[in-house]
């Protein structure tokens, strides 16, 4: 009877090109004690936090921000839970802006305002709520300056609350 020959592979096993890169914890906050590196100092509160702790609380255009080493990731991912207070009136919000290499390029990153449903871009006032962002990092990039800001058109006394900062690098 006749018989087929053995068939050849067509190609080699394709390798992976890359691994998965992973997590590098850069920095990690809940505030029970102080303001763990965020200035001014001044915006850290004893109680009030999401589990009861410390947290940092900023009104109207006021803000809070912490700079620290990246290490020259691609990317970064910045954690954080915040609620706002009953003052603040709806289309008042909050942003995250973000600055590497203390240069005077300043990139808004996130950016909510307070409304009657919360969707992607609203908030409840008085719930605690969590968000993460990823943020591509330039090639030369050696820190970055997180900012937590009031927008402009904030007039009333309403304040925003900040808790567990988490920051990755990628």
């Amino acid at each position: 009877e006749p018989t087929s020959a053995p068939v050849e592979p067509t190609s080699a096993p394709v390798e992976p090109t890359s691994s998965p890169v992973d997590a590098v914890l850069i920095y990690s906050a809940t505030f029970d004690d102080d303001g763990e590196g965020f200035i001014p100092s001044g915006r850290w509160k004893r109680r009030g936090g999401y589990e009861g702790g410390g947290k940092l609380r900023f009104k109207k255009i006021q803000d809070v921000q912490l700079t620290t080493d990246i290490n020259a990731h691609s990317q970064i991912k910045i954690e954080f839970m915040f609620k706002a207070s009953k003052k603040v009136v709806n289309g008042e919000g909050f942003m995250v802006m973000v600055e590497f290499n203390s240069s005077a390029e300043e990139s808004i990153v996130w950016l909510k305002k307070s409304g009657e449903e919360a969707n992607d871009n609203s908030f409840v006032k008085q719930l605690w709520y969590a968000e993460s962002i990823v943020v591509p990092t330039p090639d030369n990039a050696t820190d970055i300056r997180i900012q937590f800001k009031g927008l402009e058109n904030n007039i009333s006394n309403g304040g925003y609350n900040i808790d567990t900062v988490v920051v990755h690098g990628y």
